[in-house]
């Protein structure tokens, strides 16, 4: 039947070339011919990055809106997998579609109205305050979704998916596409018949507005008559509804008569018999009553009478008042007839010309009524139109406003990084204290992740690499090495001198020596006495070294302070990482112990074994210098002064 119907029938198709391709094959497999005229080009976003940005957290939003296919088939390109627990809302058996082809489990479409108030109503939209919800739309558009969701306590991100920019057809393209066959005008937005109307200008408009035109919503119709079109027809939702709306229009089924035009008329009756009591009463008489007449009684002539004369049957004579009657009475009955059919056929025609009359007036009146109606309905559309402009000033007001004080915060917060690292660079290399340079890092890394820009990804990642390299290094004990080497210095005072230990050693052998002369003869001691004192005249000593035992009292305080100073002088080169000043100094005051005091006294052998301990450590690694991070902070806030000032 549909093959039958929209046979070498010709439809122009006013889509975008990506939504026109489905209801095009099924007109052609309908028998009809698609004229694909798209008045509407689709590009890609304006704003890629910003896109990026959101399709890379879309799993912390609580609902995902689309406002048409186009935006489902963007996104689908750049989201591979959708996250399993975001619903999609859609509008449209289309979007339902490429939403369920995405793998999106939880769909909120409208099932009866496919617009955006029928979004709206759905259930799932009521209650939103507090959720956050992303909406995929096209460039410019109405923002009575956008405004209602904001109104109800959503947080809205407007994300704009795809470009809707004015044909690239030709006026001479258009005219040859008409100048064939067209049998009407398929328009499913309103945006596709004003850009059709502009395209076509004065030359082709007549045509256009004598055509017959289908639109899909009613006001996709409204903006057609605004142009002059007299005939739209609104068709099903979806591809497949339009088709069953073009097979419906073209099968020239009848419209059903109106219920009283079937009870007014009634149909003529037949005459009964009873109404003429005097036809047929002969033929009414009972057959035992025709056997009982006297001419049946009367006796039988003589046989000789019958065989003599012919035999006398009786006539019967029809009685004249009974045919005049019967011919009066089809005479009244043709006249009854004739007179009621010339009453039926004026009363007919009366009756038709009341109903013509009614059309007449019904089709006035509602006309009437549909130019007022849509005449509050264009200036209420206009009001609105007024006071949405009016928001999207403040919005477009609002949002500078925004982008200005995120710029100044973003400069702001980038050269906060650069300090920070600078500075932390600096620490680090003066004091090698590497947990203190770790938490500046992560600190740091906290707020680049709470501002969460793509344009900072280098500055983590850089970040993430020193933090790294810094958690690789060996710890080393500074503290601990400073704090021993102060209280070696602090030790340095008690230590026993070499000299000291010689006096102790010489007078214990004095007092061992006159003990072993207590047995000898008083002339053997007088002799070692004599020779010990000549002896005190004279010493013999080296002058290239000199004898440490030669040492005066202030010289020996001069000696400890030495010593000190030495171990002082290893502590600051400790805390300035200078390794080898750090040795030097430890390697001279190990040496100057080893000399002046006596390495056989306990606290001196301490001293040395901590000494020892000291030179075997490494203190001063060679640490990270966060140099890529420094380069990385200052490369992104030159980027964010630049892209303020443009």
């Amino acid at each position: 039947m549909t093959a039958s119907t929209l046979a070498n029938r010709h439809f122009l198709i006013t889509r975008p070339e990506n939504q026109a391709e489905r209801l095009a094959t099924l007109l052609e497999d309908a028998g009809a011919t698609a004229l694909l005229a798209p008045m509407i080009t689709i590009a890609d976003t304006s704003l890629p990055a910003e896109l990026e940005a959101v399709l890379s957290k879309l799993g912390s939003y609580d609902i995902a809106v689309f406002i048409s296919p186009t935006a489902l088939d963007k996104v689908a390109v750049k989201v591979k997998q959708w996250p399993e627990n975001l619903p999609a809302a859609v509008i449209g058996s289309g979007s339902r579609e490429r939403a369920e082809q995405m793998g999106v489990k939880h769909i909120i479409s409208p099932p009866l109205r496919f617009d955006s108030e029928g979004l709206l109503a759905e259930a799932e939209l009521q209650e939103i305050s507090g959720k956050r919800i992303v909406l995929f739309r096209g460039n410019g558009g109405r923002e009575i979704l956008a405004d209602t969701l904001a109104a109800r306590g959503a947080q809205v991100d407007i994300v704009e998916s795809y470009r809707r920019l004015p044909p690239t057809m030709e006026l001479a393209q258009l005219e040859k596409m008409l100048a064939g066959p067209c049998d009407g005008v398929i328009v499913t937005s309103s945006e596709c018949v004003h850009n059709l109307f502009a395209l076509a200008g004065g030359s082709l408009s007549a045509r256009l507005c004598s055509m017959l035109f289908f639109a899909s919503h009613p006001r996709i119709a409204d903006a057609a008559r605004q142009h002059g079109v007299s005939r739209v027809l609104l068709t099903a939702a979806g591809d497949a509804g339009i088709v069953a709306t073009l097979t419906e229009c073209f099968a020239g089924a009848p419209l059903p008569a109106p219920v009283a035009e079937t009870a007014i008329i009634p149909a003529p009756q037949p005459l009964q018999a009873t109404e003429h009591p005097h036809v047929g009463e002969e033929a009414a008489i009972p057959p035992q009553e025709v056997l009982q007449s006297p001419v049946a009684a009367q006796p039988a002539p003589p046989l000789s009478d019958t065989l003599d004369t012919p035999p006398q049957h009786p006539r019967r004579r029809v009685p004249r008042y009974l045919l005049w009657t019967v011919g009066a009475t089809a005479v009244a009955v043709g006249l009854s007839t004739l007179i009621m059919q010339r009453r039926m056929d004026d009363m007919r025609q009366e009756f038709q010309r009341s109903i013509a009359q009614a059309k007449v007036d019904t089709q006035a009146l509602a006309s009437n009524a549909q130019r007022e109606e849509n005449l509050a309905v264009q200036q209420r559309i206009d009001l609105i139109e007024r006071h949405n402009d009016e928001i999207r000033a403040q919005q477009a007001n609002l949002q500078s406003l925004y982008g200005t004080l995120s710029g100044d915060r973003e400069t702001g917060l980038l050269a906060d990084a650069e300090l920070t690292l600078a500075l932390s660079a600096q620490h680090l290399q003066l004091t090698g204290n590497i947990s203190a340079a770790l938490a500046a890092l992560y600190r740091l890394d906290e707020r680049l992740a709470g501002y969460d820009k793509a344009t900072l990804a280098a500055l983590r990642r850089a970040l993430a690499r020193d933090i790294d390299a810094l958690k690789r290094q060996p710890y080393v004990d500074l503290v601990g090495l400073s704090a021993r080497l102060d209280s070696l210095s602090g030790g340095v005072e008690k230590l026993p001198l070499r000299v000291d230990a010689k006096s102790a050693d010489s007078d214990e052998a004095a007092l061992d020596a006159a003990a072993s002369r207590a047995d000898e003869s008083w002339l053997r001691r007088i002799s070692h006495d004599l020779g010990t004192a000549l002896g005190a005249f004279v010493e013999v000593r080296r002058m290239d070294k000199p004898d440490p035992i030669l040492l005066a009292p202030e010289q020996s305080l001069y000696l400890r302070e030495h010593i000190k100073l030495r171990l002082l002088n290893a502590r600051l080169a400790l805390l300035q990482r200078d390794e080898n000043t750090y040795r030097q100094d430890l390697i001279a005051a190990e040496s100057e112990l080893r000399r002046y005091f006596d390495i056989k006294s306990k606290p001196v052998a301490a001293t040395l074994l901590a000494i020892k301990d000291l030179l075997a450590g490494r203190p001063a690694l060679e640490l990270p210098s966060l140099a890529d991070s420094i380069a990385a902070a200052r490369d992104a806030r030159r980027a964010a002064e630049k892209g303020g000032q443009q």
